[in-house]
C-alpha cells in the first residue's frame, strides 16, 4: 500500500486487524462474551476501514470545530454519498450491524447461532468488497484462505430464517413468564432489522418489546408484527471458503407508499392508520447533515434548492407546547441522497446558504 498515506495504511491496517480478530473469535468454541465481541470488533473493523478512505480522499477526519474524528453514521454517509464506495443496501447492512452492536454493548441482545453467523458473514464480504474498492486489497491478502467464518447450518433464505427465529420467540414465550428475558434478548435482532428498513433506527425500548410480546401472545404473525422484514433478501453465492452473503432489498416485494384520497389506486390500496406522525417525520437536519457527510448548514442550502419544505411527504411541523420542532422524512432524505452526488453543493450553498433563507 505505498502509493497511499501513510495515516490511511495505519487506518486499514486496524481495519484488517479487527476484522481477523471478529473472524477468530465466531470460530472459537468457547461462547464467553463471542457473540458481543464479535459484533463490536465487526463494527470497528468498518469505522477504521471507511476513515481510511475518507482520510486518504479528504486527509483529515476531524470536523474544523470538533476535536473528536467522525463518528461512524458521519463516516457511513460521506463513504456512501461522497465517495460512492456504499450502495443502499451496504449502508443497510452497516447500520444493522451498527445498531446491533449498540444494543449488545450498552444493554442485553440474545443472537441465535444463525443470526451472529448472517451479520458476521454479511459483514465480512461487505468488508473484502469496500477493502477491494477503495484500496484494491483483499481480505485474502492478510490470511489463509481456510480461514472464515464457519458455520454447519448456515441460513440460505430470509423467510425460513425469520420463520425460525419467530418460532424460538414464541417457544419461549409459551414455557412461562421467567423466559420472557430470552424471548426479549431474541425480538430485540427482529425489532432491530425492521427499524432499519423502516429507516427509523431507532434501538427498541422495553415498553415497545412488551407490546410485541403481547402481540405474539395474541396470536399475530410475524408478519404482521414485522411487515417490511420479508422484503429483505439474502444473496448467497459460492460455497466453502469463498462463500460471500449479502443483504438485498427484495425487488419482487411491493413498494410500499402513502397514497392520499383521490390519487389512483386510492380504492385499493391497504390502509394503514398513521397513530403518531413522528415516526415518518423523525429526522432533524442534522441527523440528515450526519448522513450525507456535509455540514448542516450546507444541507440547508441544498433543502431550499430542492423546495423540501414545500413538500408535505417530506417536511412537517410539530407543535408541542410551546416550542416548534421541524422534521423530515425519509423520503426527504432519499430526494437530498440522489440530488447530492450531481450539483456543486458549493455553488448550491452560495445561491441557497444566504441569510435570506435562514428560517428554513
Amino acid at each position: 500500500m505505498a502509493r497511499f498515506r501513510r495515516e490511511t495504511r495505519r487506518f486499514v491496517q486496524r481495519a484488517v486487524n479487527s476484522a481477523l480478530l471478529a473472524i477468530e473469535l465466531f470460530n472459537r468454541p468457547s461462547e464467553t462474551c463471542r457473540s458481543d465481541a464479535v459484533l463490536i470488533l465487526l463494527q470497528h473493523s468498518f469505522e477504521m476501514l471507511l476513515k481510511a478512505a475518507i482520510y486518504e480522499h479528504r486527509g483529515s477526519v476531524f470536523d474544523s470545530d470538533d476535536n473528536f474524528t467522525y463518528k461512524f453514521d458521519k463516516c457511513l454517509g460521506i463513504a456512501k454519498s461522497d465517495l460512492n464506495i456504499l450502495n443502499d443496501d451496504d449502508a443497510t447492512t452497516l447500520n444493522i450491524l451498527n445498531d446491533l452492536r449498540d444494543c449488545s454493548t450498552h444493554y442485553l441482545l440474545d443472537l441465535t447461532e444463525q443470526a451472529l453467523y448472517l451479520h458476521t458473514q454479511t459483514s465480512i464480504t461487505l468488508f473484502d468488497q469496500v477493502l477491494n474498492s477503495a484500496f484494491d486489497k483483499r481480505l485474502a491478502d492478510y490470511m489463509p484462505k481456510r480461514i472464515l467464518p464457519i458455520s454447519t447450518n448456515p441460513p440460505k433464505d430470509m423467510i425460513a430464517f425469520i420463520d425460525s427465529e419467530f418460532s424460538q420467540v414464541k417457544e419461549l414465550l409459551s414455557i412461562g413468564h421467567h423466559r420472557e428475558a430470552e424471548a426479549s434478548g431474541i425480538l430485540r435482532h427482529l425489532m432491530i432489522l425492521e427499524s432499519n428498513l423502516l429507516g427509523n433506527r431507532n434501538l427498541p425500548t422495553v415498553k415497545e418489546i412488551n407490546k410485541v410480546v403481547h402481540q405474539i401472545k395474541t396470536g399475530d404473525t410475524w408478519q404482521t408484527i414485522f411487515p417490511n422484514i420479508g422484503n429483505l433478501h439474502i444473496d448467497y453465492q459460492g460455497q466453502g471458503t469463498s462463500v460471500s452473503i449479502r443483504f438485498t432489498r427484495n425487488l419482487k416485494a411491493a413498494p410500499v407508499r402513502v397514497v392520499k384520497e383521490g390519487e389512483p389506486d386510492y380504492e385499493n390500496a391497504t390502509l394503514i392508520k398513521e397513530t403518531n406522525q413522528l415516526d415518518r417525520f423523525n429526522l432533524s437536519m442534522r441527523k440528515i447533515a450526519i448522513h450525507l457527510g456535509i455540514t448542516e448548514p450546507k444541507t440547508r442550502a441544498l433543502a431550499r434548492y430542492l423546495k423540501l419544505q414545500d413538500d408535505p411527504n417530506c417536511y412537517k411541523e410539530f407543535q408541542i407546547n410551546t416550542l416548534t420542532f421541524k422534521r423530515y422524512s425519509q423520503e426527504a432524505l432519499r430526494k437530498l441522497e440522489n440530488v447530492l452526488p450531481n450539483v456543486d453543493i458549493n455553488d448550491i450553498w452560495g445561491k441557497y446558504g444566504t441569510r435570506a433563507g435562514s428560517k428554513r
